[in-house]
């Protein structure tokens, strides 16, 4: 009986061994190719262009002080205001400086008197030459006192250096203020300017014959589908210490349909020839294009539109501006991924997504 349940429980252990045997191992499906999204380098074969972050700045601006010492009495603007050149801004309490005039007056009337009689005096020969120009020293010095006195108290009013806005008020009224303490920041936005740094390999690269006519203009995020003419204004020629860039200064006039107020920021695009598009200048690629190998090397993919499949290219890597970044070692007509190449491998195939943002 033993030998039976043996020889039974022998043959089920087989037969179980040879059913596990005889199962499929698991199957892996993998894709025929991935879709990533890419753009295309440069555009025209005449040329590109280069972007670049901006501030943007009023044309003029200064910060309005009193020259003399007080208790600010009236504040006449508010922040905001529209001023023009010569208004009163402000005024200081001018009880002590007419009462300083008023001693300063009777001192000069007195002086004025005795420099009267000395010149008849001398002459007589009653005083002497030496006392005679003692006294007239006394005068111009009582001269001097009073148009010092007359003159703060007309500092005691704060007047708008030129036309423009109140930007912002740093002291308010019955505040106890020190000589040359900023009241007021006025800013005319009759024009903008707007800073940009340049690098100076795109400096080197430059034509400088084509600055007069060069295609320059801004755009603001949140104004969709508007290009804003510049004019080139002034540039250092000397480069930024630290990131070895070049500050160049361009004009805008202001909008009549959009507030466009200093602080803001924007992107200056500059026009390229076709000589300057060849040169070794970085171009402006989306954050996600690049990333790092094993060897921590800045790399893009690049696709080859002939086979649909993709390979990777060193580039060197420079400053960022907002979601862009600026890299070195990419030629007008690349076709980089912009989003995906982190799954990437060499020679993969690759499917490119056709949507409202690819870039063709």
């Amino acid at each position: 009986m033993e030998k039976r349940t043996l020889s039974f429980i022998t043959l089920i252990l087989a037969s179980c061994f040879f059913l596990s045997g005889c199962e499929e191992p698991p199957q892996t499906f993998v894709a025929s190719s991935r879709p990533v999204k890419t753009m295309v380098i440069g555009g025209e074969s005449t040329g590109d262009s280069r972007s670049f972050p901006a501030v943007v700045d009023a044309i003029q601006k200064a910060d309005i002080s009193f020259r003399v010492n007080g208790k600010i009495q009236k504040v006449l603007v508010k922040e905001g205001d529209e001023v023009i050149k010569g208004q009163i801004l402000a005024e200081l309490d001018p009880t002590d400086f007419k009462i300083k005039l008023k001693d300063r007056q009777a001192s000069f009337d007195t002086a004025k008197a005795n420099f009267d009689r000395a010149k008849i005096l001398v002459k007589k020969g009653v005083i002497s030459k030496v006392d005679h120009n003692k006294i007239r020293a006394d005068f111009y010095t009582a001269q001097s006192g009073l148009d010092e006195a007359e003159q703060e108290l007309l500092y005691t009013k704060l007047i708008a250096s030129f036309d423009g806005n109140i930007a912002e008020r740093h002291a308010e009224n019955f505040e106890e203020i020190k000589a040359s303490q900023s009241i007021f920041s006025l800013e005319d936005v009759s024009a903008l300017k707007l800073k940009i740094d340049v690098p100076e390999n795109l400096i080197i690269a430059i034509d400088k014959n084509r600055d007069n006519d060069r295609n320059l203009y801004a755009t603001f995020d949140n104004i969709k589908n508007k290009k804003f003419p510049l004019k080139f204004r002034e540039a250092t020629t000397k480069a930024d210490p630290n990131t070895k860039t070049f500050k160049i200064t361009l004009m805008m006039k202001a909008s009549k349909n959009y507030n466009i107020l200093p602080g803001m920021t924007a992107t200056v695009v500059a026009e390229l020839s076709a000589k300057e598009s060849k040169t070794s200048t970085t171009i402006a690629i989306p954050v996600s294009a690049v990333i790092a190998n094993k060897n921590k090397q800045a790399t893009v993919w690049i696709v080859d539109e002939a086979t649909v499949t993709v390979n990777p290219r060193d580039v060197t890597a420079g400053l960022m501006s907002g979601h862009n970044i600026h890299v070195e070692g990419l030629n007008v007509g690349d076709r980089v991924v912009i989003a995906g190449a982190s799954f990437l491998r060499k020679d993969m195939k690759v499917t490119l997504l056709k949507t409202g943002e690819q870039a063709q």
